[in-house]
């Protein structure tokens, strides 16, 4: 049967427009979801770390240093996408949070000045001196400068991933009431407390840095081990856990696991083994 041709364009043009809407809708539902611009415009990064401490220390908040890539990271620009531009990381951040942007870009030119004092926030840190290396960290801090939570890496879950770390840390140094975290040591604290043998000496290191060289008298459970929390699960929690890894950064994350298991009595070294090293503290092998 021959149709007439404008009939024939006016059921074409019909049929590409019901296309289009088809498509155009699930986009706007999932735009919505990420996170749109008007739910979450206003939120403040600032980069420079002393602004933001006093801005916290006034306004009785936490610090959150993101520490990124933004033009050439994808792990970086995807965290920045699913959770920091969503509604429900933007509610939180207002009463929670002094955000501090600590970026890396490769393809676009920083203020040189900026450049050095990211430079030496990464070192301060401890996050690889590597180009390219270390990135997304978040670093949260307490307003009294003390680091309550680091940690590196994105797997892709959005706020859920995110969200219920930072509110446990921020929880613990009493602005939520919830549960207790640990609190940072500096070596010599950590030492004085070490020397009482009711006290066990974590070190979440893995066993091959554990055999390199320990603290006297520690105890090796490595957190990157997929066992950790069944073996974590298996000490007292009624003890005080004096808790380190190399750097800082395992200790952070395992003093955020145990936490989540009910260790109230948790304490960090911050500077880890390199810094129990560099003082001078006695290891053995």
């Amino acid at each position: 049967m021959n149709r007439n041709p404008i009939v024939t364009l006016i059921l074409a043009s019909l049929l590409v427009s019901a296309y289009f809407l088809a498509e155009a809708q699930p986009l706007a539902t999932n735009a919505f979801l990420a996170g749109s611009p008007a739910l979450t415009a206003k939120l403040t990064w600032l980069s420079d770390l002393p602004q933001a401490q006093a801005r916290a220390k006034a306004e009785r908040k936490f610090v959150l240093l993101f520490f990124h890539g933004s033009d050439w990271c994808p792990t970086c620009v995807e965290m920045q996408r699913q959770v920091f531009d969503t509604p429900a990381f933007a509610e939180y951040a207002r009463q929670r949070l002094v955000l501090v942007d600590v970026d890396f870009p490769e393809k676009q030119k920083q203020n040189e000045d900026l450049r050095r004092a990211n430079l030496a926030l990464k070192a301060k840190f401890n996050l690889s001196p590597e180009s390219g290396e270390g990135f997304p960290t978040l670093v949260l801090l307490a307003d009294s400068g003390e680091t309550v939570f680091q940690e590196t890496g994105y797997a892709g879950e959005g706020p859920a991933e995110i969200l219920p770390k930072l509110q446990r840390h921020t929880g613990a140094m009493g602005s939520l009431g919830g549960q207790p975290g640990a609190k940072d040591l500096s070596v010599e604290e950590f030492a004085r407390m070490a020397a009482d043998k009711q006290n066990v000496i974590l070190d979440v290191r893995t066993a091959a840095e554990f055999a390199a060289g320990h603290v006297p008298g520690a105890l090796n459970l490595d957190v990157t081990a997929a066992d950790f929390a069944a073996r974590a699960a298996a000490l007292d929690p009624h003890k005080v856990y004096l808790v380190h890894c190399a750097a800082g950064v395992r200790s952070a994350r395992a003093c955020a696991k145990l936490a989540t298991l009910g260790f109230p009595n948790l304490y960090n070294l911050p500077g880890g083994f390199r810094a129990w090293v560099k003082a001078g503290q006695l290891v053995e092998k």
